[in-house]
């Protein structure tokens, strides 16, 4: 379990931000007239949303370009910058995503100092949605990405898959940009009113 350092208001998630992938800007119809548009929207909202100083947490798939020039559009996103490793990524050199990236994991588990709640958040990140989680019955939460959840009738049923504990911090349902430990909070404390969450694994 690592515990962040970083002050709670300065954390941010992300995920499938997928820089230089047409066939993915094609395939989840990505409001964009092409490639370079999309990442220079995605550049602008990064850095309007996370500050120089933050901590983001990128959830892996970060692109589907070569490796010179990921290392280029990553020079320019703020802040300092965490890898949990998706299917994608492998087409990266491990040097450049270390280049990119002060930790690389596969799977993590964090504790953040909720200063509202005065106590701390456990939280596990994974580019994938689990089935179940450590902590989950003492109230962690579980971020991920890979589906891309967005305004589609098939994500109407999501919901009765996923506790809701968990959460797509994927750019794809986000307006595309990264996303606060605050703005999650208040998502999830949303989905927790709802019953149409599953329950859950058992029945």
């Amino acid at each position: 379990m690592k515990i962040v350092e970083t002050a709670a208001d300065k954390i941010f998630f992300t995920s499938d931000i997928h820089f230089g992938h047409k066939w993915l800007l094609d395939f989840n119809k990505r409001p964009f007239n092409s490639v370079e548009e999309m990442d220079n929207i995605i550049i602008k909202n990064w850095n309007d949303t996370v500050p120089i100083d933050a901590l983001i947490f990128v959830l892996g798939d970060i692109g589907e370009t070569d490796d010179k020039r990921i290392l280029k559009i990553f020079s320019q996103l703020n802040g300092t910058k965490i890898l949990i490793r998706g299917n994608h990524d492998t087409i990266f050199k491990h040097g450049t995503l270390q280049d990119i990236f002060t930790e690389i994991h596969d799977l993590l588990e964090i504790e953040i100092f909720d200063a509202i709640e005065y106590q701390y958040q456990k939280i596990v990140l994974c580019h994938y949605p689990m089935f179940d989680w450590n902590n989950f019955h003492e109230g962690s939460w579980q971020l991920f990405g890979h589906i891309h959840t967005r305004e589609l009738p098939e994500f109407k049923t999501l919901n009765t898959k996923l506790f809701a504990q968990q959460y797509d911090v994927g750019v794809d349902g986000n307006n595309f940009r990264p996303i606060s430990y605050y703005e999650v909070k208040n998502i999830i404390n949303k989905q927790m009113q709802q019953n149409c969450f599953k329950q859950t694994n058992y029945y």
